[in-house]
């Protein structure tokens, strides 16, 4: 499994890192922490973290991630890397309220495999 380990400032609006992976790529983790002005941020227990976003062809993705101490986990499903191009993503993370805690953005770069169409799933939306 390629794992990539990325820290993302909490409060940086623009996107912050780009990932790459092959169409149909699946076995691709994504091991997130936080920053708070340069310092670590500490997840308090009851949040939660979503990756949403949206596919170069439109589709959406809004997947649970897990967390692990103060470390967002999140692993390719087989809709997060199915089409060619860019997805757009973002992780929020949630406090145990509910309420929005940050929302970093970064993208993925989906390089098409020279391979037959029948050897990667067909786009679509996926909400888990």
């Amino acid at each position: 499994m390629k794992t990539y380990r990325l820290t993302f400032n909490m409060h940086e609006l623009r996107s912050q890192a780009s990932i790459s992976a092959f169409a149909g790529d699946t076995a691709v983790r994504l091991r997130i922490t936080l920053s708070d002005g340069g310092n670590p941020y500490s997840i308090a227990d009851g949040c939660a973290a979503i990756l949403s976003g949206t596919k170069a062809d439109g589709n959406k993705l809004w997947n649970r991630c897990v967390i692990k101490g103060d470390t967002i986990i999140y692993d390719f499903t087989e809709q997060t890397a199915n089409c060619g191009g860019i997805v757009n993503c973002e992780i929020t993370l949630y406090g145990p309220d509910g309420r929005i805690v940050t929302a970093p953005k970064f993208i993925i770069v989906v390089d098409e495999r020279e391979v037959s169409g029948d050897d990667v799933n067909l786009s679509e939306s996926e909400y888990k």
